[in-house]
């Protein structure tokens, strides 16, 4: 079932949004992909610690090891509180990434399932019930919020050297020479780490997708910001780097989610530089209001809509 949910201007926000639901992603699928754990080291915390880490890697129906002529995009999705890898590498929330790619709307590209816990096997029942154990995203005490480093520095290089993407360097001038075939999304908690990265990462990705939460400008979850530095933060890397092109597909839910980000788009999508629209050869930003409760297990919904648009300049 497709559902169009639509905002006029002045209902929600002062200009149109269009978010398609659609509920058929959840039906069996006989193109079914496969997952594969990818597992690697980071010492970019500042604590003199090498941390042992993994991501769960997605790849699309027909993916060939052997078949090296055929390169894929990458998008790196980051989770949200309390959450962990493992999300979506289970046959009941899989095939929710299968039928993104099975109706052949939205092009095959690999997705990489991040997390900023150093150890999601360690103090389980803590994580799940109040996310808060040791994490790299500055929102646990005494850590550096540094997974903004580890992206690139560590899980770039581990995954795309390994699988047909598009990255033959793993040098930083490697991984910067292919930005324009490399998002980065992440969920609630993980929508901030993807403001963030857009922050301190953009040379290296040029599609973005934050869903269900807003940026906190390297601030406290709870702490208040004015517009001010909310667009200060946001146009800081366009600044320094007017020559790169970006895309931001941004998605909330409504009415029954952060809404403090969809106070926030009103002011950055009418902000310099950035055109609204969901054409990205002439656009960079767009939002999109679902009808969704807070929950991860929504994310591949939300990609049904912003996958139409990445990767797609």
């Amino acid at each position: 079932m497709l559902r169009v949910v639509t905002t006029k201007p002045g209902e929600v926000i002062d200009f149109a949004t269009e978010f398609i639901e659609n509920m058929e992603l959840d039906r069996e699928s006989e193109k079914k992909g496969t997952v594969e754990r990818v597992d690697y080291t980071t010492s970019v915390y500042e604590d003199g610690k090498t941390y042992p880490k993994y991501c769960n890697v997605y790849l699309p129906y027909g993916y060939d090891k052997n078949d090296k002529s055929k390169k894929y995009n990458v998008l790196y999705y980051q989770h949200g509180n309390t959450c962990d890898p493992e999300i979506f590498a289970v046959p009941e929330t899989q095939k929710l990434f299968d039928n993104l790619f099975a109706s052949g709307e939205i092009d095959p590209c690999i997705i990489v399932s991040t997390t900023y816990y150093f150890d999601v096997t360690k103090d389980v029942e803590e994580r799940k019930r109040t996310g808060q154990v040791p994490a790299g995203d500055q929102n646990f005490p005494g850590m550096k919020g540094n997974f903004y480093k580890e992206i690139v520095e560590d899980i770039i290089p581990a995954v795309e050297m390994k699988y047909n993407t598009y990255l033959t360097d793993p040098s930083k001038k490697g991984i910067k020479a292919t930005r324009d075939h490399r998002a980065f999304t992440g969920y609630s908690r993980g929508s901030v780490m993807t403001w963030k990265v857009f922050h301190y990462d953009f040379e290296y990705f040029r599609w973005y997708a934050p869903m269900s939460c807003h940026t906190t400008a390297d601030k406290g979850i709870r702490e208040e910001l004015s517009i001010n530095e909310v667009i200060d933060y946001v146009t800081q890397p366009i600044k320094a780097n007017p020559d790169l092109p970006f895309y931001i597909f941004a998605s909330n839910g409504y009415p029954n989610d952060v809404m403090k980000m969809t106070e926030q788009m009103k002011y950055i999508t009418k902000a310099e530089p950035f055109s609204y629209g969901k054409d990205p050869k002439t656009n960079n930003i767009y939002f999109a209001l679902s009808a969704f409760k807070h929950t991860d297990l929504l994310v591949p919904y939300y990609y049904w809509n912003s996958l139409k648009v990445l990767f797609k300049a």
